[in-house]
């Protein structure tokens, strides 16, 4: 998941159980919001409960991938938004400049676009698909209902919670819960876990 924290403490990515706020995105578990502009915010909420988990190192240890990383490619391509430490949780907020920023910096999959950009990219939606009214799911759709449509879709290979700009409308099926009308919880089933590689997600909204 995020290389960002994983690399120096391999456990702290679990999810935790605290509430935080980012400017425009409040999340209680690890999400990716991408906005209206293309502009993407993500929280990385995890346990940080072992007394050999250092804050300072920790801190110094973002700092400076996130620095390394905008001498490479501006100011601007990523910012530490928030990051804290309290009641043994560790959160983080991070801005984005855009989708290709965040696969770049967290070597994972993130597209944002309409259906048919999407398809002109060569994303082929060959997988099953959700339905989704009123904020649940609804039952099945044929992809190409999906396919011939002028929605806004995110596509990502990561398990986290996406909130999106907009009410969702499909989601592949594979992986996903409805969180709500904007979010879509995406979860690997345990025989998935072990070195299997995750499928693509597909989230299409209005």
């Amino acid at each position: 998941m995020k290389k960002i924290i994983s690399i120096s403490l391999a456990c702290l990515l679990i999810a935790g159980l605290c509430s935080a706020c980012g400017g425009s995105l409040v999340a209680d578990s690890d999400t990716v919001y991408v906005q209206k502009k293309g502009k993407v915010i993500c929280a990385a909420i995890s346990d940080f409960d072992k007394e050999y988990y250092d804050e300072d190192e920790l801190r110094k240890y973002i700092e400076e991938r996130v620095q390394a990383y905008q001498e490479e490619n501006g100011k601007n391509s990523v910012e530490i938004d928030n990051f804290t430490v309290e009641d043994k949780v560790a959160t983080l907020y991070m801005k984005y400049k855009d989708c290709d920023t965040y696969q770049d910096f967290n070597e994972v999959t993130l597209f944002s676009g309409t259906v048919p950009q999407a398809l002109a990219a060569g994303f082929n939606f060959n997988t099953e698909f959700t339905e989704i009214k009123d904020g649940k799911a609804a039952g099945s759709v044929e992809n190409t209902t999906v396919m011939d449509s002028d929605c806004k879709v995110v596509i990502l290979s990561e398990k986290i919670d996406v909130k999106v700009d907009g009410t969702v409308q499909y989601m592949s099926s594979d992986y996903t819960t409805v969180k709500a009308k904007d979010t879509v919880a995406i979860e690997v089933p345990e025989e998935e876990k072990d070195g299997a590689e995750m499928s693509l997600v597909y989230i299409v909204y209005k």
